[in-house]
């Protein structure tokens, strides 16, 4: 596509764009953005991200509940490899694998301890060889007083990670299910 076929289909875009109600793309001749009213899902989903690792204050209701879970569990441009992407994607992997440990956490203090394991077994989803997801699940299992569950957790863990990379738990979450 040339550059002015790209210009033409960006001014049709935004043409269409204007019967969608509201101010949905605001442009001027330098710049586009989008408009005040808009919601951007990522930036929602980074503030509650924050606000769960945040210690110092107790989280909101709506931040410990199955919808955050889902919030959380999104990636960012999945299937799309551009080298200007790379650092946002993973800087939003490592923020939302921490708040689903976090949030997993939260719940489980709560003695909500399915809506924990469903946010635990979010962030082992996301990332099967994270440790700190497996555990944040074992310490749920352990909460409940299901040390086999918590045991069952430990040794899918062990063997996924050591058929992947050759490596075995660390001793802290060996320790952990040992103690239990």
């Amino acid at each position: 596509m040339s550059e002015r076929q790209a210009h033409g289909s960006l001014r049709s875009a935004l043409w269409r764009l204007r019967g969608a109600g509201g101010d949905v793309v605001v442009a001027d001749q330098q710049s586009l953005r989008l408009g005040g009213d808009v919601v951007v899902d990522l930036r929602e989903a980074e503030v509650l991200a924050r606000r769960l690792l945040d210690r110092s204050r107790p989280p909101r209701p709506m931040d410990v509940d199955l919808a955050a879970v889902d919030l959380l569990s999104a990636d960012l441009l999945p299937d799309w490899y551009d080298d200007w992407t790379l650092l946002e994607v993973e800087s939003w992997r490592q923020l939302r694998l921490h708040a689903l440990e976090a949030l997993c956490g939260r719940l489980a203090d709560a003695g909500r301890y399915g809506e924990a394991l469903v946010a635990g077994l979010a962030a082992v989803r996301a990332e099967p060889l994270r440790e700190s997801g497996h555990t944040a699940v074992i310490r749920v299992h352990l909460a409940e007083g299901n040390r086999s569950e918590a045991s069952r957790q430990y040794e899918q863990f062990r063997r996924l990670l050591h058929a992947e990379l050759g490596l075995e738990p660390t001793p802290r979450l060996e320790a952990l299910v040992a103690s239990s």
